[in-house]
C-alpha cells in the first residue's frame, strides 16, 4: 500500500486549502455573505501558506520553514476562532488572544536554535491551536438556531475531531520517543493529515452551509414580514372602500331625491346630473383599486378566451351590437383577473363606439413570435392624438383606468397590448401572446 510521505501530504494540504479559498471566493464575490465570512476565506489563504514554507523545508532557512510555518498554522486557526464569533455572535476576537503568538514565536525561536526539539514545537503549537478549535466548535453549538442545528453540529464536530488528533498525535509524540523530522514516514502521520485533510473540507463546507442557510432564513423571514405588512394594507383599504362606498351609496339617493324634489329649474337639474356621474366616477375608481390589489396575488392559470368574454358581457347593454368570436378553443396563460380585459375593452367600445357600431369582433392568428389576439369593432374609432396615451393611468373620457387596468393585468405573463385601428373605421386593440403562454384544446 501506497503510503505519501509528509512533504506530498503537505502538498495536498496546501492544494486543498487554495482550492477551498478559491471556492469561498468565488461565493463571496457572487453571493450575499455574512459577518466573518472574509475572515473565514483568509484563515485558508494564510493556512495555505503556512502548509507551502512546510513544503519548503530544506530549500529555505528553517526560521521560515518551522517557525514562520508553525506561527501561520496557529494564526489561522485563530482568525477560524475569530471568524465563527463574528458570524454567531457578531464579536471580534480580543487581540488578547491573537497577542499571544509573540511569546509563541519567542518559545519557536528558542527550541529551534537553542534547544532544537521537534516535540516541544508541537506541544505549544498544540497549546495554541487545541483550545482555538475546542472553543470555535462551542460558539456553534451554543448558537441558538433551531433551523441550522445538524449544519452548527456537523461543522463543530469536524473541529472537535481535528482537535482531538492534535491531541492525541502530541501526547504520542511526548511519551514515545520517535522521529519527528518531516522525513518520518510512520503511519501515524499519514492518518494525521489525512484526517486534517478531511476535516479542513468538512469545516469549510458546513461554514458555506451556514452562510447559504442564513441567507434562505433571513429570505423566508422577510417574506413573512412583506406578507404581514400586505394583510394589513389589504384590511385597511378594505375596510376603506366599503366605509366609503357606504357613504357614496347615501350621497346617491339623497341626489336622486333632491331630482325630485328640485321642481323645474333647469340649472339644478344640470348640477344634480353632473354630481351623480361624478358619485357613480367615484364607485368606479373605488372597484378599480379592488381589483388592482388583487391582481398578481394569485398565479396566472390557463383560460379560455371564449368563456371569458361570455361571462364578461353577461351583464353588458349590448343593445344591437353583435359579438363575433372566431373560435372556442383558444386557451391564454394569464392573471386570474384576464376576464376584466375583455370587460374594459368591449365596455369601453359600447361607450365610445358611437351609434353606428354595429359589431364587436374576437379573432386570433399565430404568427413567428407568438400570438395575435385581437379585439375590434366597427365603430368611429381613436383618433391618432390619443393613441399614444390610450394605456396611461387616467387618460380618457371617463375613469381613465379601464385601458391602464388592461395593459397590467396582460403584463404579469408578457403580453403586450396596442391600438392599431383607423379613425373612422372602429377600434382595434392587438394583444401579442408570446409563445407557450397559449394553447389550442377543449375548453
Amino acid at each position: 500500500m501506497w503510503i505519501p510521505d509528509i512533504k506530498t501530504l503537505f502538498l495536498i494540504l496546501f492544494l486543498v486549502n487554495v482550492f477551498l479559498t478559491l471556492l469561498l471566493f468565488s461565493f463571496w464575490k457572487t453571493q450575499k455573505t455574512y459577518n466573518g465570512f472574509k475572515t473565514w476565506m483568509l484563515s485558508l489563504l494564510v493556512t495555505s501558506c503556512g502548509y507551502f514554507l512546510f513544503i519548503l523545508s530544506g530549500s529555505v532557512p528553517v526560521f521560515l520553514s518551522a517557525i514562520v510555518a508553525d506561527l501561520l498554522i496557529a494564526l489561522s486557526v485563530m482568525m477560524r476562532l475569530d471568524s465563527t464569533g463574528k458570524y454567531f455572535r457578531s464579536r471580534a476576537l480580543p487581540l488578547i488572544i491573537y497577542s499571544t503568538l509573540i511569546p509563541s514565536a519567542l518559545f519557536f525561536f528558542w527550541f529551534t536554535y537553542r534547544v532544537d526539539s521537534a516535540v516541544i514545537r508541537g506541544v505549544i503549537i498544540g497549546l495554541l491551536i487545541v483550545p482555538c478549535f475546542v472553543a470555535t466548535s462551542l460558539i456553534a453549538m451554543r448558537f441558538r438556531e433551531q433551523e441550522t442545528r445538524s449544519l452548527r453540529y456537523g461543522f463543530a464536530m469536524a473541529l472537535l475531531v481535528t482537535a482531538l488528533f492534535w491531541t492525541a498525535i502530541i501526547v504520542v509524540a511526548i511519551i514515545t520517543p520517535w522521529d519527528t523530522s518531516l522525513s518520518n514516514p510512520d503511519p501515524v502521520n499519514s492518518i494525521f493529515f489525512i484526517v486534517t485533510i478531511l476535516m479542513d473540507i468538512v469545516a469549510t463546507v458546513f461554514f458555506l452551509l451556514l452562510n447559504m442557510a442564513r441567507t434562505q432564513t433571513e429570505l423566508r423571514e422577510s417574506e413573512a414580514a412583506l406578507s404581514r405588512v400586505n394583510k394589513k394594507l389589504t384590511i385597511l383599504s378594505s375596510i376603506t372602500r366599503h366605509d366609503i362606498k357606504n357613504q357614496l351609496i347615501a350621497l346617491s339617493g339623497y341626489l336622486e331625491l333632491s331630482k325630485e324634489k328640485q321642481g323645474s329649474i333647469p340649472v339644478i337639474s344640470e348640477y344634480l346630473d353632473k354630481e351623480m356621474s361624478i358619485a357613480e366616477t367615484i364607485g368606479l375608481q373605488i372597484d378599480f383599486t379592488k381589483a388592482y390589489e388583487d391582481m398578481g396575488t394569485t398565479a396566472p392559470v390557463w383560460q379560455n378566451v371564449n368563456e371569458c368574454i361570455r361571462r364578461a358581457v353577461a351583464a353588458m347593454p349590448m343593445r344591437e351590437v353583435r359579438l363575433d368570436l372566431d373560435r372556442s378553443d383558444l386557451a391564454i396563460y394569464a392573471d386570474p383577473l384576464f376576464e376584466k380585459v375583455f370587460y374594459n375593452l368591449i365596455e369601453n367600445a359600447l361607450r365610445h363606439g358611437g351609434d353606428t357600431m354595429t359589431k364587436i369582433s374576437i379573432s386570433s392568428h399565430e404568427t413567428e413570435k407568438g400570438l395575435v389576439l385581437i379585439c375590434e369593432d366597427d365603430g368611429v374609432g381613436i383618433i391618432k392624438g390619443d393613441k399614444t396615451h390610450l394605456f396611461e393611468r387616467g387618460f380618457g373620457k371617463h375613469t381613465g383606468l379601464g385601458l391602464f387596468l388592461s395593459s397590467e393585468i396582460l403584463s404579469i405573463t408578457g403580453i403586450t397590448i396596442t391600438e392599431n385601428g383607423e379613425p373612422g373605421k372602429g377600434a382595434r386593440f392587438e394583444m401579442n401572446v408570446p409563445k407557450g403562454a397559449y394553447r389550442f384544446g377543449p375548453a
